[in-house]
């Protein structure tokens, strides 16, 4: 979506400083009396709850970096206490009870991503957008907009085409096949101006390039004027969920050169939250000075 800055004058705010008063926590203060056992728990129930889809006992060994033997003791433990179940592979993921009570897994990933996309933006000054396939659609989880006059615009909890948008063939790509029918049967293959891919065989030849290539484009086909450059994110076992994108008027799209060189960023930067993502979770609060205690 193109849209037009409005300037209005800047008012200066005072921010004051946290106070923690009589009533504020001991607890993160001493350390010494956190449980090893919790957190490394905690931990376990935080990866399966970040991860879209159900996980294995390898993946979140290879993923929290916690011994196999230990981390089935944990799994096992917290299956029998009913807060994780298994799927028909063995897989494990939060049961349905806790899947719809539970703070949504995107936020792992947009706290992860935030400080690439800022840095996108800071070197592209246009918007950088980031998105997540949720059961049947994608939506956009975090967006920076750019600071100039004229700029492309994105929207927080917006369904993404998977025919028509850079993030969303950045994501419908590396689907399992039943899943990117999926995607597609339930948005449907509008056609919103005339450069869209309305043709399946059409949609399929240009899934297939991205795949093969690594980035995806959008070239006017969601938006008249507009241009996109989506790359994907890869998390646990290689799988894609999300993906990060790059999007501009198409009138400040210089030359073949400096295409590529966008390109060539916007790949970094997912391939730099890729990387955070199977680093092992840092969680934030209370966790983090769990894990701190671990280490002690």
């Amino acid at each position: 979506m193109l849209r037009t800055r409005s300037r209005s004058p800047g008012r200066s705010s005072r921010s004051a400083k946290p106070h923690a008063g009589k009533g504020a926590p001991e607890l993160l203060e001493k350390p010494k009396y956190l449980s090893k056992a919790i957190a490394k728990a905690l931990d376990t129930l935080d990866a399966v709850r970040s991860s879209p889809e159900p996980v294995s006992l390898h993946e979140l060994t290879a993923q929290m970096g916690i011994a196999k033997s230990s981390l089935f003791r944990i799994l096992y433990t917290l299956e029998a206490a009913s807060y994780l179940e298994r799927d028909g592979q063995g897989r494990y993921r939060m049961p349905p009870a806790f899947r719809s009570a539970a703070p949504s897994h995107s936020h792992t990933l947009v706290r992860l991503a935030l400080p690439h996309m800022r840095e996108l933006n800071r070197e592209c000054r246009e918007t950088v957008s980031l998105a997540m396939r949720f059961d049947n659609h994608i939506e956009v989880v975090a967006t920076i907009e750019s600071p100039q006059l004229i700029r492309m615009g994105n929207t927080v909890g917006r369904i993404l085409p998977p025919h028509a948008s850079s993030l969303g063939k950045a994501i419908t790509a590396f689907q399992p096949e039943e899943m990117r029918e999926a995607l597609i049967r339930s948005y449907g293959l509008h056609c919103f101006t005339d450069q869209t891919v309305v043709d399946e065989l059409e949609l399929r030849r240009e899934l297939e390039i991205v795949r093969t290539r690594g980035f995806s484009t959008d070239v006017e086909e969601s938006a008249l004027e507009g241009c996109c450059f989506g790359a994907p994110i890869r998390g646990a076992g290689n799988r894609v969920t999300s993906a990060i994108s790059l999007s501009m008027p198409k009138m400040r799209l210089q030359d073949e050169e400096h295409r590529k060189r966008l390109i060539d960023m916007i790949v970094r930067a997912a391939q730099g939250v890729s990387g955070d993502l199977l680093k092992p979770a840092a969680a934030d609060g209370i966790r983090q000075h769990l894990r701190a205690a671990t280490l002690a």
